[in-house]
Order: structure tokens, then sequence, then C-alpha cells
């Protein structure tokens, strides 16, 4: 038995030496990564190109001190080579090789010391992808890029050199397959020799041949307010699958045929980029169309509100989850629908429940703070569609019986004498109108302690024999 065990042990270490053996000579078999800078002498402007070969269908992933900055496919060279603008300081770069079979990661440190004597402005620009793989967007940002002119070149030609200085883009859609240098260049009395920056744009022939949608949305302020829609046109959108809508590069909701394809949104002042995306499988890189929207006003007083919307399973009511900012459990959030008070919460984790009709409604959050005593609104359109039963359209009204913890609630829909229905206080009932009743008042007084109350009326009549709910929430401080 003893010889046994000992076969047994041994075989276990042999198997396990093995898969050890295959671990390593996996490892062994991944090539070497390194990272060439590139920098003028004084610039702040630096160029890290990650070398290697061997490694295919792999992700790049670029962090500066730890955080993450850009992302890529390796078939793209544009994601080998990482181009940033950095301030004075020390910075660890590195690039991650993400694949199954070789995880490697290599860092490198850079001391950035700005030659502030040299008299030639410090050129930069951002190049991203817009609506089309084919299809560029070029951002120029450097310091003192409001007092230079400056010109955008291709491949050796001025392509614009007019308002350069108003919002300093270029768009560009190139049409054919290969490589080209775009650049920027300026002259000044204090530069006369001039001084340029370029980037390679690497455009392949499957970039031009993607049958992508042309993308359209029209933008419409709301009255006075920080708010716009935006509305979704263009041909064939309602056979898109999917749309997203973006802000500054962050993805806010979809667009879809429920909501009919508009979309709301209330800023805080400041410039944001608005864009619609799509992927579809003639155009698995994507596409987007995108336009700037500027909101005049202080963007240091007033908190930036959002909050999510869910629907609570099928029911024609959602949950409004407000995103947590500075200050938030020191203030009270107020709702409204089309207008109309509709109930208050307070935190992040508190969300805020309301049962609709059918139909369009505004629902907008809305704070006031001591440094923003004005105040600020944000709001989303939602969108019920109908059930098919008839039921009634519930509303009651709230006012506050003076400075006591007293409430009346007063019951207001069509046909409402034609109804029987209940009041319920947190899922408890604790009044009754019925139909042809001596006693029936539709109203109801409630003294309430501290804390947050559900009050809803609900009804069930033959022809909506499922129910109906209307709901507010109230908190007592």
């Amino acid at each position: 038995m003893k010889k046994l065990s000992i076969w047994y042990v041994m075989i276990f270490a042999l198997l396990l030496g093995i898969i050890s053996c295959e671990e390593i000579e996996e490892l062994e078999n991944c090539p070497d990564v390194t990272i060439n800078v590139d920098n003028v002498s004084g610039s702040a402007v630096y160029r890290f190109a990650a070398q290697f070969d061997g490694i295919e269908d792999v992700r790049l992933t670029w962090s500066i001190d730890g955080e993450e900055i850009d992302t890529g496919n390796l078939s793209d060279i544009a994601n080998q080579i990482f181009e940033y603008q950095f301030e004075e300081g020390t910075y660890t770069v590195c690039v991650k090789v993400a694949s199954d079979t070789c995880p490697i990661e290599v860092c490198k440190e850079i001391e950035v010391d700005v030659d502030e004597t040299d008299p030639c402005p410090d050129l930069f620009f951002e190049a991203r992808q817009y609506e089309r793989p084919n299809k560029y967007k070029f951002i120029a940002d450097f310091p003192g890029i409001e007092d230079v002119r400056y010109e955008w070149f291709i491949n050796g030609e001025v392509v614009d050199n007019d308002n350069q200085n108003d919002d300093n883009y270029l768009f560009w859609e190139f049409n054919e397959p290969g490589s080209y240098e775009v650049c920027i260049k300026t002259e000044t009395p204090d530069c006369p020799n001039g001084t340029s920056y370029c980037k390679t744009i690497e455009i392949e022939e499957t970039d031009i041949d993607e049958e992508c949608p042309e993308l359209f949305f029209i933008a419409e302020q709301d009255g006075d307010n920080p708010a716009y829609y935006f509305q979704v046109e263009f041909e064939g959108a309602d056979q898109v699958e999917w749309l997203g809508w973006y802000i500054d590069g962050e993805f806010v909701e979809d667009s879809n045929n429920g909501d009919n394809n508009r979309f709301y949104y209330q800023f805080a002042p400041g410039r944001y980029e608005v864009c619609l995306k799509t992927e579809t499988p003639e155009c698995p890189e994507g596409t987007s169309y995108c336009k700037i929207i500027e909101i005049e006003g202080d963007t240091s007083v007033c908190p930036e509100l959002f909050f999510e919307a869910e629907q609570d399973g099928d029911n024609p009511a959602y949950y409004f989850y407000p995103n947590a900012f500075d200050g938030i459990d020191d203030v009270t959030l107020e709702w409204s629908v089309n207008g109309d008070y509709v109930g208050a919460s307070s935190g992040h984790n508190d969300p805020f429940y309301y049962q609709f009709g059918t139909g369009s409604f505004e629902v907008c959050l809305s704070v006031e703070t001591p440094e923003c005593p004005e105040g600020v609104t944000f709001c989303k359109v939602i969108e019920i569609e109908g059930s098919g039963n008839d039921c009634p359209d519930l509303f009651f009204s709230i006012e506050q019986e003076g400075n006591t913890p007293g409430y009346n609630f007063w019951a207001e829909f069509e046909g409402m004498s034609n109804v029987s229905y209940e009041w319920l206080i947190n899922g408890d009932v604790v009044d009754s109108e019925t139909m042809n009743s001596n006693d029936r008042d539709n109203y109801l007084y409630y003294q309430f302690g501290t804390g947050t109350y559900e009050i809803c009326i609900i009804t069930e009549t033959p022809d909506c024999p499922n129910g109906v709910t209307f709901c507010k929430t109230l908190v007592i401080e």
C-alpha cells in the first residue's frame, strides 16, 4: 500500500511538472514588447510607439500613472502609437497587451521639462474617427491657441486656413485607401521659421467599403431653459436596430422607436459634444454624427444633475435614481411631471417612484443649494404606450395643512364618479371611495411622522381588469 501511495505522488508530481513547463514555454514564446519614446527637447508633446511582432487579434491599453487613457485594435497602426500633451512633471506611461496567451505590460518613466523660453508655440492636435471609419475629426489644442493663426495640411497641401480660431476643428473624409500625413503649421513674428506638428492616418480598403447609414439629428433648445430636444432625422432610421446617445464621449441612453427616437437632456453651463452612434452588420466599426452644444452661465456654482430611469417590470411606472453629486445628502430633490410638482426624495440611494398613465411625460429633477439659489433642473421624456385596456387616468393633488404634519389629498381624474378606488400609504389601505356611497368625498386627510411615504390610489374596473395605480412620494423631515 505504501508503494502504491508513492507511485501516486510521483505521477502527480510528473503531471504538475508537465503543466508548469507548458506554461513557462508559452510565456517564453511571447515576443518582447518595447516602448519607443519620441520627443522634441523642451516640448510637452510626447509620442509613444509600442514595438512587437507575432501577436495578432489583441487590444492595447495605454495608461498614465495607472489611469487608462487609450485602447484600440492592433489592426490599426494608430493604436500602436499613443501621443499625449503633458504638463511639467514625472509620469509613468505603460502599455498593456491583452491576449489569452501573452499578458504583457511594459512601462516607461518620463520627465517632462517644458522650455518656456522657446518662442514657437508647442503645437498639438487630437485625431478621432467621426461618423464613419474613413472620416476624421482633428481637434487642435495647445497653449496660446487663441493667439495663433495656423493652417491644416494633408500630404503637404493646405486644406484649411479659414476660421481656424473659431472652433479649432478640421473635418476630413478620406476617399482612397492609403497613408496620409496630417499637419498643422504656423509662423509668428517670434517664430519666423515656423513650426509644425503632424500625425499619420492609415485608411484601409475596408474603411471605405463599409455601408454605414448617414446619421443625422436636429437639436432644438427647450425655450430659454439650458436643455435641448434631439430628434433623430435620417432615411431608414426606423430600420436601425440600435442607436445610442453620447455626451462628451460618455454613453447616456439608448434611442429607439418607443420614444420616437427623441432624446431630451438638461445641461449645466459649459460646452458639450452630443453624438448619435450606431453599429450594424454592414457597418461593424460603427458610425456617428455629432453636434456641439454651448450653454452659457457660471460653471462653478450649480451641481450637475442626472438620473437613471428604470421601468418597474411591465407596469407603467418608473424608479428614478439620481446620480450622486457633492452635497446631495444635504438638499431636497424635487420631482415634477409635465410641469406639476409630484414629490420629493433625498440622497443618492433614495429612488423616486412614479406611476404614469398612457402618453408622453417630461420628468424633471430640480435642486436648489445656497451656492445655486436660482436652482438647476434636469429632465427626461418618458413614453408610456397604451396597454389595450381602458383604464382611468388616475391623479390626485397634495396640500400641506399649514406648518403641521397633516396633509390633504384630493382625487382628480376624468370619470372619477364612475369608479370605486382605494387610498394606500406605503402599501396599506387607509381609506376607500365606493361608487354611489353617501360617505364618498374623494378626499383623504392624514397626519404623518418623520419619514418617506408612498401615497397611492388604486382601482380595478371591468374595462381595466389588471388594475391601475397612481402614486406620489412624500418626504417628512
